[in-house]
């Protein structure tokens, strides 16, 4: 319905109201931020995203159209974008206060629309909130005409009244201020060997590319202490977005929620959970609050984390933001987060507060955390590479793959020699075997019609271990400290694996190879971690 460029569809309705546009015009509707649409809606409408998003740090935010007129935001994803483009024209430097003159009323009648068609409250009584008495109110009470006071005074008490109790008016320098309070990005260190601590302060959409940077240069073999005391968070895409980080894909959809009428929307992400197995100890407090309240439910109840610290505060809704005419804005609950068994938490969580399992306090929270994580896992006592005999594991270099049926074991890819895509033998075909515990590159030899001779093997099971003693799970510095830095051993970083793999299209892995030693590691783009270790003929 609104033809809206990305780079604007979360901030023009707020734009227009701070920098004195007409308030009646369309604006946009309510972000669900993210690059997913609710399951089970209609797409959304996506023109000239990929070009509008260049430039722009955090996820583009997008929105079905609301029932009404009024512009709605998210001041989280407002920042992101004002943060992200500090030079632009988006009209978003300073929050500038309108310039507009007030027009008494005009408030009071969006809020009684936005109320009726948008509220959680107002259910099966949508006449509950009547524009006429109402403004009746305002005018007997209002000494200045020029001034919002007494309009503002009545909006409050309606939303007091008939509202939920997280409903709240802000002023335009309330609003303001919520929009330019300082936000901390996401703050990563290491607490131990192995231990990554990662401090969030709001989730934002920009928080998951964040968290994903973060982990790609942190090692986390041992665990994550996840901070959220003292974080909130608006936006269900957001949250859904953090959750898949370290919830596996089988659970889904990551959140829902339930409109007045009992409509649920399933929010789920795309995202690659790389820490998924990881062990992990989310810290929580009495200042967090909303969404890092269903974050940290979600990660006790499906994931694999420990909460740990003291009671939540309690968050039964979702809510809204929406602009009015004079600058100022109204957050309004639109809906209920939905518990049950398969979420893992119930109402009495979500309404009285997340009870920790584990409760911390003092001065040595971080090391109480710590203890809270598992002992590093034992790595493997015997190799299962051998280098010089050309063995890994159950298998040899060069064996004809004819000979062990491998094709009924597992799935395959096949490059052929005319699309010039093989790396190491471009006039030869390929079969990319996947098999458990083991990938195998078998190319075909001139001269022969339907044997496949293993190249170059990789042992992905966690007992993989070479003689010098590097397994699954080592870091990238334990790989350069065991086997030379590059410019060492022939070290490179070319992938084995044709565009055309699965492998090759996967975007969590990288390789490096030793030429000069015949060995190749896997590591997981994220984590650093060898997830591989390959085996080929020195040189080839």
């Amino acid at each position: 319905m609104f033809a809206r460029s990305v780079k604007m569809v979360a901030i023009a309705g707020l734009a227009s109201a701070l920098l004195g546009l007409d308030a009646s015009a369309e604006s946009p509707p309510a972000p669900i931020s993210g690059d997913l649409k609710p399951v089970g809606t209609e797409p959304l409408r996506r023109e000239s995203i990929d070009t509008q998003l260049e430039g722009y740090g955090a996820e583009a935010s997008f929105s079905n159209t609301p029932t009404s007129n009024a512009p709605a935001t998210n001041p989280t994803s407002a920042w992101d974008k004002a943060r992200s483009a500090p030079n632009s024209d988006s009209g978003w430097e300073g929050f500038s206060q309108p310039t507009s003159p007030y027009r008494s009323g005009t408030d009071l009648r969006q809020v009684v629309e936005i109320f009726v068609n948008e509220s959680l409250a107002v259910g099966a009584n949508p006449q509950a909130v009547n524009y006429d008495e109402l403004y009746e109110a305002v005018l007997a009470r209002q000494s200045d005409p020029n001034s919002p006071a007494a309009e503002y005074e009545v909006i409050r008490e309606t939303l007091a009244r008939y509202g939920q109790r997280s409903d709240r008016l802000l002023t335009p320098d309330e609003f303001s201020a919520l929009l330019n309070q300082p936000r901390q990005p996401v703050q990563s260190r290491s607490l131990a060997a192995g231990v990554t601590m990662l401090t969030l302060d709001d989730i934002t959409p920009a928080t998951t590319q964040q968290i994903r940077q973060s982990l790609h240069v942190s090692e986390y073999s041992r665990g994550i202490v996840l901070d959220l005391r003292g974080a909130t968070g608006y936006d269900p895409q957001a949250i859904a977005n953090v959750a898949r980080i370290f919830l596996p894909r089988s659970m889904r959809p990551a959140l829902v929620s339930l409109d007045r009428h009992e409509k649920e929307t399933a929010w789920d992400s795309k995202a690659v959970p790389i820490a998924a197995r990881t062990p992990l100890v989310a810290l929580v407090d009495g200042q967090t609050e909303r969404g890092a309240v269903i974050l940290s439910a979600l990660l006790g109840a499906r994931g694999n984390a420990t909460i740990a610290g003291e009671p939540t505060a309690g968050t039964e809704t979702q809510t809204r933001f929406f602009v009015l005419p004079s600058g100022a804005a109204i957050e309004l609950a639109v809906a209920r987060w939905r518990p049950g068994a398969d979420a893992g938490f119930g109402p009495n969580t979500l309404v009285q507060g997340l009870v920790p399992s584990d409760s911390l306090n003092g001065f040595n929270v971080q090391s109480q955390a710590l203890a809270l994580l598992p002992e590093p896992p034992v790595v493997a006592a015997k190799p299962t590479i051998f280098q010089d005999k050309g063995r890994i594991g159950r298998y040899e270099l060069g064996f004809d793959t004819r000979q062990s049926n491998i094709g009924d074991l597992g799935g395959m890819d096949t490059v052929p020699s005319r699309s010039g895509e093989n790396i190491f033998q471009p006039d030869s075909d390929l079969r990319v075997f996947y098999l458990q515990d083991y990938i195998l590159l078998a190319y075909r030899n001139q001269g022969t019609l339907s044997s496949f001779f293993a190249d170059r093997i990789y042992m992905t099971d966690t007992a993989a271990l070479t003689e010098e003693g590097v397994s699954i799970g080592a870091s990238y510095s334990d790989v350069v400290s065991t086997y030379g830095s590059p410019g060492e051993n022939g070290y490179n970083e070319v992938s084995p694996f044709p565009g055309r793999t699965r492998i090759a299209r996967a975007e969590d892995r990288y390789f490096i190879n030793y030429d000069a030693l015949g060995l190749s590691f896997a590591f997981e783009a994220g984590t650093n971690q060898v997830v591989a270790i390959g085996l080929y003929k020195p040189g080839s």
